[in-house]
């Protein structure tokens, strides 16, 4: 007669109860990968963990990627253009920005991260490309708005949002 295996590697000879070990060699131990794996996802829930509580302290930075940063606002900046914009942020950034843009609008205190503040001279600091892109993409609790408005939308949002915040460069006398 033949023998018969199981699921385990194990075989039967028909008629005997006893299994017969296939192999000398003994099983192999699952515990060390598992215990990497456990090892590393406790090491990531970590790193997330301070990573969210540095963005509930406002310590982090939102950044564009460059490839982002680098794009070329298409949009004229005239007064029409910054009027659609003023509009279009009433309507979708007042609510947690505020009418003024410091980041107190009437949500705002219920998020878990304080909106901010566009009204900031740091504002310069960024290109019209990496606003563009984060009215686009969104960082939670801040939604993404690729949907809600279109592209010329978008730019006309960001060129109203160049008049809340004051430029010091442009203030600044040449030497």
């Amino acid at each position: 007669m033949g023998r018969c295996f199981s699921a385990f590697g194990e075989n039967f000879e028909p008629g005997n109860a006893q299994a017969v070990n296939a192999s000398s060699k003994p099983k192999s131990s699952f515990a060390p990968p598992v215990l990497v794996l456990l090892l590393a996802m406790g090491c990531y829930g970590l790193v997330f963990i301070k990573a969210q509580e540095a963005s509930k302290n406002g310590t982090n930075i939102w950044t564009a990627p460059a490839r982002a940063a680098r794009k070329e606002n298409p949009t004229p900046v005239d007064d029409k253009s910054r009027a659609r914009g003023r509009e279009l942020f009433t309507v979708g950034c007042l609510p947690c920005h505020g009418p003024s843009g410091r980041g107190d609008g009437p949500a705002a205190a219920s998020l878990e991260r304080k909106p901010g503040n566009l009204t900031d001279p740091k504002m310069w600091q960024q290109t019209d490309g990496a606003i563009f892109w984060k009215i686009s993409e969104g960082n939670a609790p801040m939604p993404s708005f690729q949907e809600a408005f279109s592209e010329e939308q978008r730019w006309d949002i960001v060129n109203y949002v160049r008049t809340l915040a004051p430029n010091e460069t442009a203030n600044k006398p040449t030497k």
